[in-house]
């Protein structure tokens, strides 16, 4: 049911007409080698367009073993047979009220990212992105912000959580890379709280976890999840199920299944940055956890 779905979601997205700012090409360079399309676009309502890039050259897979945890090694190898599940690595972009925000910027050029590539092909040139908003600062989510070391979005205010800043910055390592990307921005950062409305009414959450302040954002239809799933359809199979990268297994099992019942209880559309195929997905497959959240 669930490559059902995504199938028949994959081929709406790509007859989806233009929307503006010359950003309605789907696919791009790599497509035709890699059977790979790097972008999609579609209408998620009247008011807001929603542009999904991937981040990855290739086609990307998630191994069992990185799902294993302590003792689940048996369920995900009964799960998965296939001994990997399709992932990515991608950014979404909003078009509204005549803006641009993004959504992450992926692993960076320098490490071989696709981002700044692929935005080329679309037409969208990185300075006209107007908001730049961060889910949390693993690499493969900050890498793109900056290039050169200097800031990779000449015009966009960028927003990040308190929660998350505070953890990888203040209390963290002054040179490393997450406090390397945000001092390229100096001037144009926002750290906020939960409790805050963001421009454009994005709306952020607290979606805690997979690092302390993992945020997932929130416009209208459409939630943006970040990580809460690294596995797609794996995972839907059980919750509970981790990646090693969660750093919080509990809270990340708890988060999972607050904003999956959420989301579906609110026919809400999500994309998340490791999903397959187009990158969203109604998690309309799944179920509920029950007895004792491990």
């Amino acid at each position: 049911m669930l490559l059902a779905l995504a199938a028949a979601a994959s081929m709406a997205l790509a007859c989806t007409g233009k929307a503006g700012g010359g950003a309605g090409k789907a696919g791009g360079k790599d497509s035709a080698a890699t059977g790979m399309e790097a972008v999609y676009r579609t209408n998620v309502d009247s008011t807001m367009t929603l542009i999904a890039i991937k981040d990855n050259a290739e086609p990307k897979f998630m191994p069992n073993k990185l799902f294993y945890g302590k003792e689940d090694s048996a369920l995900v190898e009964a799960l998965s047979p296939a001994g990997k599940v399709e992932a990515s690595v991608s950014c979404f972009i909003i078009e509204t009220q005549g803006k641009r925000a993004l959504f992450d910027t992926g692993n960076g050029t320098e490490k071989g990212g696709k981002l700044m590539e692929r935005l080329a092909e679309a037409g969208i040139a990185p300075d006209s992105i107007d908001y730049l908003f961060i889910t949390h600062f693993h690499n493969d989510h900050i890498g793109g912000m900056t290039t050169g070391g200097k800031a990779a979005f000449g015009r966009a205010e960028v927003y990040v959580p308190r929660q998350e800043y505070d953890y990888w910055v203040t209390n963290g390592d002054p040179d490393g890379p997450a406090a390397t990307a945000m001092r390229a921005y100096e001037g144009r950062l926002h750290r906020f709280e939960h409790s805050q409305q963001l421009p454009l009414g994005i709306v952020p959450m607290a979606a805690p976890g997979h690092t302390p302040g993992h945020t997932a954002y929130q416009k209208g239809r459409l939630l943006i999840v970040g990580d809460l799933f690294h596995g797609l359809s794996l995972q839907l199979e059980d919750l509970r199920i981790c990646p090693d990268y969660d750093m919080d297994r509990r809270r990340a099992i708890e988060t999972r299944l607050k904003f999956t019942n959420y989301a579906r209880a609110n026919g809400l559309l999500t994309a998340g940055m490791h999903y397959p195929g187009n990158g969203t997905s109604d998690l309309i497959k799944h179920k509920k956890i029950v007895g004792t959240i491990y």
